[in-house]
């Protein structure tokens, strides 16, 4: 999809309804801000453009609306797009796009992730410092890079670190390592993940960032982690049932998060 294409899809999607200050991509099976004041939803399958979600614990809906008790607006990508489900190369590119066209000019991102520390629960919730792309794929022109080789917004991290704060939910700090997918990682894999330095592994989020960031946009992601891959007694398994059961059960604490974050910005 074009630039022009973008905008058409946010003139469609909007529809009369005023702009949005953030962008918000929820990860499998995460539920948050379902209570948005003067709430809109518009289907994936409403937007010119748009493929359809196929995993499980993403709706393929967009909601706009205002964070209640304050007056930020916001758009909520309830689903992504993943490689894994076929989407062009490009796909990941068109939520971060659409919340440009939108007005926005923040994306947090967030996904659920398999822990790489003994110490981590599922549960936890962790805020990305910074990322290892190895998706192998370019979603950047030739020579394109950050200028300062930051994809994450520091201020907007630190906003999110003091909302944490002051909201009393606990916030690890840490490096995701982001993968195509779909299969989950070998134990082989796991040893190297630790070594190479990341916290959390994950399907998604990294090339939304890189896309994001290059168009301008103030970025920042949290995880929640929904396995812990190693215990103390070793490399542990795990399923997609699991993580989005587990992600459902974070949500409480994502919600009240990200809720401080938009209303106090």
């Amino acid at each position: 999809m074009a630039v022009a294409d973008f905008n058409l899809a946010a003139e469609a999607t909007l529809a009369g309804h005023e702009p949005v200050s953030y962008g918000i991509v929820l990860g499998s099976g995460l539920a948050v801000l379902e209570d948005l004041a003067e709430r809109y939803d518009v289907s994936y399958s409403e937007i010119p453009g748009f493929p359809q979600t196929t995993v499980a614990g993403h709706k393929g809906l967009l909601s706009l609306g205002t964070i209640p008790g304050g007056t930020t607006r916001v758009a909520i990508a309830r689903g992504r797009f993943h490689l894994y489900e076929g989407h062009v190369n490009e796909s990941p590119s068109y939520l971060v796009n659409l919340f440009k066209a939108l007005g926005a000019h923040s994306v947090i991102l967030t996904n659920a992730a398999g822990g790489l520390r003994e110490d981590w629960v599922p549960g936890d919730l962790m805020l990305l410092e910074d990322h290892l792309n190895l998706t192998n794929i370019c979603v950047l022109g030739r020579g394109e890079a950050p200028a300062d080789g930051l994809i994450y917004d520091p201020e907007l991290q630190a906003n999110i670190l003091a909302a944490a704060a002051r909201e009393s939910v606990m916030l690890r700090r840490g490096c995701y390592l982001g993968l195509l997918g779909p299969t989950y990682e070998t134990q082989a894999e796991i040893r190297y993940m630790i070594k190479a330095g990341a916290d959390a592994v994950g399907m998604s989020t990294v090339l939304e960032a890189v896309i994001a960031q290059s168009l301008g946009l103030r970025v920042a992601a949290i995880s929640c982690i929904t396995n812990v891959a190693v215990t103390p007694k070793g490399l542990a398994e795990t399923s997609h049932e699991e993580v989005v059961d587990v992600a459902r059960q974070a949500s409480t604490r994502l919600d009240r998060l990200l809720r401080a974050v938009c209303r106090d910005a």
